[in-house]
């Protein structure tokens, strides 16, 4: 059959572009298949051992879908002659042909999803933007990495999966990978599910077939010294305090404020329309397009929420317009993620995480007015009201860094003043460094409770 043969093809359109009508047409959409999963694993330069580990575990929850007999849909599509890999397909975009690790490539033509010495970089004169490979296979490498084959007469054998490889030319950001997805591929499969996944994330069992709009996150712990390490361990504590607190309660309300772009999923059809639009305004390879609405027209406020573009994808879509999308978190379906083990990488990413963050709490605040225009009942709209009220506190949030510094500048002299010079509360007594320099929160509709700072004593 056609489809055990690999395809490839030099796109020297754009994303948006990349349609029929125009002569671009997929392999899989000719086998006229529903496609209910459309899982996409995006990459950079990630080594062979990460990209193998997110591939082997995704073919593993495919495998564990199409075996189910929990769920009606996929027992009762086995049972009328199309089985559950006919309607799945994984895409895997790589952000650039330089930055990414050639050992990657060796392990995709290992598995038959990439060929290498018939890249094309021009075609009739036009530049490739992307080259795209299509090939259906049922083999695979593990991140030992050995090679997984199937054995005749083995129950746990591999499914045949859908792979479509899209390898592009420059690199330009993963933004631009996720209108390659939805643009691109999505027109033309029209998938149900979109599932995204980031090269190095490892979903647990089954954590796709509960495939929730978000699922937890939990940093790899890796073995031996490596334990100890202290900012894995705070990494690990903030990954378990989100998903205990946070994301049950936001999810009880229908927004959760940060789906994590590791591991999440969407609806196709709520996405489309205004969320992907907006969303796409920080292409910058749309900048010259979209003009004052792209990148080069935007302000510091503005280019700084898209450090987070999550965030915007998600309010967009609980606020579209007659519509009453919800977002909810599903803790079952689990998954495993790498987190910085240096200072600097962690700072890096925190700075960038922080800055996107906060600048779409105060997006979100400013265009609430916009949930009134959705199709939300009385009732989803109250919680939602109350959600508000709490993303108001990030005015003092913002300011909570300094409330902070002035407690430890000023509590030890002013109970200096209360107890005298002499006293041992005097400041002179104190060896000002803050034992706990933390704020703990109280999440009310009143704003946010600041406590508290010990001292050490001297002996």
């Amino acid at each position: 059959m056609a489809q055990w043969h690999m395809r490839y093809t030099a796109a020297t359109c754009d994303p948006d572009d990349f349609t029929p009508e125009n002569g671009w047409k997929l392999k899989t959409t000719s086998y006229n298949r529903e496609t209910e999963l459309l899982i996409a694993i995006t990459s950079y330069n990630e080594d062979k051992i990460l990209y193998a580990r997110t591939l082997h575990n995704v073919m593993l929850n495919i495998r564990d879908i199409c075996n189910t007999k929990a769920s009606k849909f996929w027992r009762r599509s086995a049972e009328e002659g199309c089985p559950g890999w006919q309607k799945i397909v994984v895409a895997l975009v790589a952000d650039g042909l330089d930055p990414m690790d050639k050992e990657v490539l060796d392990v995709l033509q290992t598995i038959g999803v990439f060929q290498d010495g018939i890249l094309k970089k021009e075609v009739d004169g036009k530049k490739t933007e992307a080259h795209i490979f299509e090939y259906t296979t049922q083999l695979s490498i593990d991140a030992t990495p050995q090679l997984v084959q199937p054995h005749p007469g083995d129950p746990n054998n591999l499914v045949p999966v859908q792979i479509i490889f899209v390898l592009k030319q420059e690199n330009s950001k993963k933004i631009n990978s996720h209108r390659w997805l939805f643009n691109a591929l999505g027109r033309q499969l029209q998938p149900e599910i979109c599932v995204l996944l980031d090269a190095g994330t490892k979903p647990g069992h089954k954590a796709i077939y509960h495939r929730g709009a978000c699922g937890e996150i939990h940093a790899m712990i890796k073995k031996g010294i490596k334990l100890l390490n202290p900012l894995v361990a705070a990494q690990n504590f903030e990954y378990k305090m989100s998903n205990i607190l946070d994301k049950p309660l936001e999810s009880s309300f229908g927004y959760v404020s940060v789906l994590p772009g590791a591991f999440s999923a969407y609806r196709y059809k709520a996405i489309q329309g205004r969320p992907l639009t907006q969303y796409f305004h920080g292409d910058a390879t749309l900048a010259a397009r979209l003009g004052k609405k792209g990148i080069y027209g935007m302000g510091i406020f503005t280019k700084n929420m898209f450090l987070a573009e999550d965030r915007i994808l998600c309010f967009e879509l609980v606020a579209k317009a007659g519509e009453k999308w919800v977002l909810q978190y599903v803790k079952p379906s689990k998954a495993e993620t790498d987190v910085p083990e240096q200072a600097a990488e962690l700072i890096s990413q925190r700075r960038r995480w922080l800055n996107g963050s906060f600048a779409a709490s105060v997006y979100s605040v400013f265009h609430f007015f916009r949930l009134y225009r959705s199709g939300h009942g009385p009732i989803r709209m109250f919680f939602l009201h109350i959600q508000a009220i709490n993303f108001l506190t990030v005015g003092i949030n913002w300011l909570a860094f300094y409330s902070r510094s002035a407690s430890v500048s000023f509590s030890p002299g002013l109970l200096s003043r209360i107890s005298g010079s002499h006293s041992p509360l005097s400041s002179n007594y104190f060896l000002k460094v803050p034992i706990s320099t933390y704020s703990a929160r109280l999440t009310l509709p009143t704003g946010s409770i600041l406590c508290s700072h010990g001292y050490i004593w001297p002996f």
